[in-house]
């Protein structure tokens, strides 16, 4: 008599639940390329703009990411989003800046870092910051809007027809 084997599907108890699945949070690539901006700028030092002109720049550029930063994080956390990009979120957050941009944290990150590099005269972390946003589109960005569609579904598809992706 044969013996009829039936394959069976395993699941580790430690497997994660959905989620973005993006490990490293995303200010950790900016805080590493304004570092590796300053380090450059000490060792091969790029001319910088004349201080008027780079306070006027960069203070305004920091003040403005540092509200977007300010406002969008209790956004988040009051409409039971997260902020780890690595766990699932209980709710679509759409509202306060959220309107206007779906990742104002993004942004504000993005502002910052280049706000301070102009304000502080560490030109290297300017040209720095297109890869780390270039990364944060293709690495993080994405990712978060596939896993965003697939939880909310159409009312995720139609948030992201109605707002921008950036501005």
């Amino acid at each position: 008599m044969a013996c009829a084997v039936q394959p069976t599907t395993m699941v580790k108890p430690t497997q994660r639940p959905d989620s973005p699945g993006v490990r490293i949070p995303p200010p950790i690539y900016y805080i590493a390329a304004f570092l590796l901006g300053l380090f450059l700028q000490s060792r091969f030092p790029l001319p910088t703009l004349p201080p008027p002109v780079a306070l006027g720049v960069g203070i305004p550029l920091t003040a403005l990411g540092v509200l977007f930063a300010g406002a969008s994080v209790p956004t988040m956390l009051r409409g039971h989003g997260t902020l780890n990009t690595d766990r699932p979120s209980a709710a679509l957050v759409t509202s306060g800046l959220y309107r206007l941009t779906r990742n104002p944290m993004y942004l504000a990150l993005t502002l910052v870092g280049g706000g301070l590099a102009c304000a502080l005269g560490i030109t290297w972390a300017l040209p720095l910051l297109i890869p780390v946003v270039i990364y944060t589109q293709i690495g993080v960005i994405m990712p978060e809007e596939r896993y965003l569609e697939r939880t909310f579904g159409d009312a995720y598809r139609a948030y992201r027809r109605r707002v921008r992706r950036w501005l």
